[in-house]
């Protein structure tokens, strides 16, 4: 009797350190605060706002390109709404994948964000944005002066 007690302790306390819902609000909460600073333009804080993991492989040279690049093609944030999530652990790391439906000033998008960890550990690690607008075509190429590839 005392084996089962120590199970559905067990188990009670797995579901707490791993709560889907628990990880949901708190990755919005962060979603939110990105958002927001990245409509006002502060790329130092957004910078900040990444974890260690995201900083191992993308410098901040490469992350203020993206910025650029993103806020020239779709500009500030007008709303946003999550579309999608998913929290899984697989070998005792906790990973939470929120989608949002995007509406930016100029264009509508989809942006996906990647946290790992969860409560006060919770840290992004990715960002990534899909939209039309950010497809690179043969006139954009032609408009920046290079030549595409396989052409002659």
């Amino acid at each position: 009797m005392r084996f089962k007690g120590l199970l559905v302790i067990l188990g009670a306390l797995f579901l707490a350190a791993c709560n889907p819902m628990a990880n949901l609000e708190e990755g919005e909460a962060q979603i939110t605060k990105f958002e927001r600073l990245y409509s006002k333009g502060q790329d130092d804080a957004l910078f900040a706002m990444t974890g260690e993991k995201w900083r191992e492989v993308s410098s901040r040279e490469e992350f203020d390109d993206l910025l650029k690049v993103i806020n020239a093609r779709l500009g500030k944030i007008v709303s946003s709404e999550r579309s999608n999530f998913n929290v899984n652990t697989f070998n005792g790391v906790t990973t939470t994948v929120i989608a949002m439906d995007t509406e930016f000033e100029q264009g509508k998008g989809t942006q996906v964000y990647t946290f790992q960890g969860g409560g006060e550990d919770m840290e992004l690690v990715g960002w990534t944005v899909n939209s039309p607008r950010l497809i690179v075509t043969a006139d954009d190429i032609a408009d920046e002066g290079a030549e595409p590839q396989g052409a002659e």
